[in-house]
């Protein structure tokens, strides 16, 4: 007999098995969501990518960002705005250590 035989004969025992369940199966086939939500939360999705594309186009966005990266450069920053980069920048290693450790352990988030 060849591995895909005996593999044959041993997955053919087991489809004949059936395994109480209590209807469990059905409780959780119940809850998974159904493809066409799946389908049309990814058209949303490109949807309004696309729209942001075409309002950063439109409104020219690159200009807004430049100006705001020339300012950043040219001027001095305050004491507040000091602070606003320290707090964003532990919140964005809160977020990368819980995703490096795993979010289970870091109840907090």
């Amino acid at each position: 007999m060849t591995d895909n035989q005996l593999l044959e004969n041993f997955f053919q025992e087991a489809r004949q098995t059936t395994v109480s369940d209590d209807g469990f199966t059905e409780r959780v086939m119940q809850h998974v969501p159904d493809r066409r939500v799946l389908t049309l939360s990814r058209l949303w999705t490109a949807f309004c990518v696309m729209a942001a594309l075409l309002l950063f186009v439109l409104l020219r966005g690159w200009e807004m960002i430049a100006y705001g990266l020339l300012m950043l450069v040219n001027t001095p920053p305050t004491q507040h705005q000091l602070l606003m980069l320290a707090a964003s920048a532990g919140v964005i290693g809160l977020l990368a250590m819980a995703e490096v450790f795993g979010r289970e352990r870091w109840s907090v988030l």
